[in-house]
């Protein structure tokens, strides 16, 4: 009950982040997004990192594990970050939310081509049935739009980065070894993602501090502090306790936290936001439900 609490929690969070990312987004662009998200977050990571004074990595140890430091916090998790949050310029926070439904599935297509892992008889059937969801998603119930190319170009970007952050979780699986803490580890990758902005964003037109309200700061701090490092703090826990296979199945939490939380601010809910979703769940049900039994 304590992993599930963690993990629930976690989800829970990331459902609140697509909401506080469409607010920061009427502010500044999607790059500056990010790096607020990141700085706020690695700084978080960091004090809870000395707080309980958890000794950190040395400079052997980053050198020897860089590429997997490299993959999975620069291109998985800063690549994820900026089609994210590009994407939510141009798609609601509902429609990204459920795409986040397909994140098990995408990573057990990875992990069958990058770790081997088989692909099974109730694997291709819940993908069948979470796919049509998600083509009722992107068609927004009408699946006549497919014949004229009418798709939201802000769905597509968050498909993609839904694609990237399946391999981050490839990759932190290939290469976290253990020898270091999931704290410590977290903290890595994610200042991997915030080099990733750091490196941008003197290049790009920004807006002025002083120009950023109230409700882009409590946004900020919503997303980096809670929603990333807070986050992923419960989450590596509620891993560590239950494992990796059991956790995935929560992710089924992000599009019904977002859908609660889209009543706060705003959103309106369509029917093919319920039947796509239940579409999803049902497939995503089917997925995992042999595959927890077998762990």
């Amino acid at each position: 009950m304590k992993a599930y609490f963690f993990l629930c929690m976690a989800t829970v969070l990331w459902g609140l982040n697509f909401h506080l990312a469409k607010i920061m987004l009427q502010q500044v662009g999607f790059i500056e997004a990010g790096f607020w998200r990141y700085l706020l977050g690695v700084g978080f990571l960091f004090c809870v990192q000395l707080g309980v004074r958890s000794t950190l990595p040395s400079i052997q140890h980053l050198r020897k594990h860089f590429k997997g430091f490299f993959l999975a916090g620069f291109v998985g998790l800063f690549g994820f970050s900026i089609f994210f949050f590009l994407g939510l310029k141009y798609t609601s926070a509902l429609n990204a939310a459920l795409q986040v439904s397909l994140n098990p599935i995408f990573t057990l297509i990875f992990a069958s081509f990058m770790l081997g892992t088989p692909v099974l008889r109730h694997h291709k059937v819940g993908t069948g049935v979470a796919l049509i969801g998600v083509f009722l998603l992107l068609t927004k119930g009408q699946p006549f739009l497919l014949l004229e190319a009418n798709w939201s170009y802000g769905d597509g970007l968050i498909c993609f980065a839904n694609v990237l952050f399946a391999v981050h979780h490839i990759w932190v699986k290939k290469y976290y070894t253990g020898e270091i803490s999931n704290i410590s580890f977290t903290l890595i990758t994610n200042g991997f993602c915030l080099l990733g902005f750091i490196l941008i964003v003197p290049f790009i037109p920004h807006t002025p501090v002083a120009n950023l309200n109230a409700a882009f700061w409590l946004s900020s701090v919503g997303i980096g502090i809670v929603g990333t490092g807070l986050a992923y703090i419960l989450w590596n826990e509620g891993i560590k306790i239950s494992g990796a296979t059991q956790a995935g199945l929560f992710m089924n939490v992000v599009p019904f936290a977002t859908a609660i939380f889209a009543l706060f601010f705003g959103e309106k809910i369509e029917w093919y936001h319920l039947y796509s979703g239940v579409l999803i769940l049902l497939g995503m049900f089917i997925f995992q439900r042999k595959q927890t039994a077998h762990t």
